[in-house]
């Protein structure tokens, strides 16, 4: 996406709530405009109300915590709402950055030890990568193999 088209994003929704009110208003009036005013807040109720649900689910799981690093990070695609991310971890990230600062650097880790570390710039995916876990060495295992018995 553009970068001017990143900076108008925010004024979408209010310019289309205007253009709505005020064509129901030339059309029917007083009660146009009201049924267009209680129609525009039952949305903003709506979205208010989904946000608020998976805000919910999220506090209820460990912070920065995935089933698997590796099917997130597949399906990561750049440009994505961080409100996305959150519903497809089910977990709010940790945070490597200043909070309130752009961009927002977040980490989202499974007990494997792998982790997506993912950057946001104003609240859309920038760029993510994937760091793979160490795997451990042969020779510094802690439990001592079993030597095997010769078969008779």
């Amino acid at each position: 996406m553009p970068d001017w088209m990143a900076k108008l994003r925010p004024f979408l929704f209010p310019a289309l709530a205007v253009a709505i009110a005020y064509a129901a208003w030339q059309s029917y009036g007083a009660k146009g405009l009201l049924l267009a005013l209680l129609m525009i807040s039952f949305w903003v109720l709506l979205h208010f109300t989904k946000l608020m649900r998976l805000l919910r689910a999220a506090a209820k799981r460990p912070m920065g915590h995935v089933r698997n690093a590796k099917v997130l990070h597949g399906s990561l695609k750049k440009g994505m709402p961080l409100v996305e991310v959150v519903r497809r971890t089910q977990s709010l990230g940790l945070r490597h950055s200043d909070p309130e600062h752009d961009p927002e650097v977040l980490e989202w880790g499974d007990e494997n030890g792998d982790a997506v570390i993912c950057t946001f710039l104003r609240g859309r995916l920038q760029t993510f990568e994937l760091r793979l876990a160490e795997p451990a060495r042969a020779g510094s295992s802690t439990v001592a193999a079993e030597p095997e018995r010769p078969r008779t």
